[in-house]
């Protein structure tokens, strides 16, 4: 299968898409293997040798921050705090008014909208997460997942969020600040069943060689 991301503002200069797998977090490449609580003390696995991990980290692909952007809060009237920015204009993020999702996080303070260019497009069937990349932990902004229909929708997704400070916090080109994840879109039916008792098949060895699948995303 193949997944497209298109560039609509400006293909020379623009932050590429990479695979997830080639855009892991720094703390986690210093991660040993193995680790102990306390010097000569006895080692442990760490979450380098979980699977599950590794596969969120490096599944589907990351958008990153195309360009220096700055964001600070502002009064407006009625009690609401705007967004204001600084960056280039053809990437100026735009704002939801509280009200189109009043959660109270930060009071009144209405939603920004990140602009990035790239249109992502996947054959007919498949639709994709958009989520920010967990495991960066970033402290300057949350951003907020979603599922699109990529095989129909032909503009990029713009990522609503919210700033952590009212103070002046600029997003750095290069940032991390989604993680595309496609997948297939297909009908569930929810089914609950008694425990069979039988033992599960991690007791009989490890999920890395009884369960994992391998996962492509080049």
């Amino acid at each position: 299968m193949k997944i497209q991301f298109y560039n609509s503002i400006d293909v020379n200069n623009h932050v590429p898409v990479v695979p997830a797998k080639k855009l892991v977090p720094e703390w986690y490449k210093k991660v040993q293997q193995n680790s102990s609580a306390h010097p000569g003390g006895p080692n442990f696995p760490t979450i380098k040798q979980c699977p599950p991990v590794t596969d969120m980290l490096t599944s589907g692909y990351i958008i990153s921050c195309p360009v220096d952007i700055t964001l600070y809060s502002k009064e407006e009237p009625a009690n609401y705090k705007g967004v204001n920015a600084e960056t280039h204009i053809d990437y100026m993020p735009s704002q939801h008014h509280w009200k189109m999702c009043p959660v109270d996080i930060k009071g009144k303070e209405h939603w920004t909208k990140l602009k990035h260019g790239w249109t992502v497009r996947t054959p007919e069937g498949y639709s994709c997460l958009f989520m920010q990349p967990f495991y960066f932990f970033n402290k300057d902004i949350t951003l907020f997942p979603a599922v699109v229909d990529t095989d129909k929708h032909d503009v990029p997704v713009e990522f609503p969020g919210y700033l952590h400070s009212n103070n002046k916090t600029t997003i750095k080109q290069g940032t991390p600040l989604m993680q595309v994840i496609p997948f297939k879109r297909d009908e569930w039916q929810m089914e609950m069943l008694e425990n069979t008792g039988k033992p599960s098949i991690l007791e009989q060895g490890s999920y890395k060689d009884l369960v994992q699948s391998k996962k492509k995303f080049q």
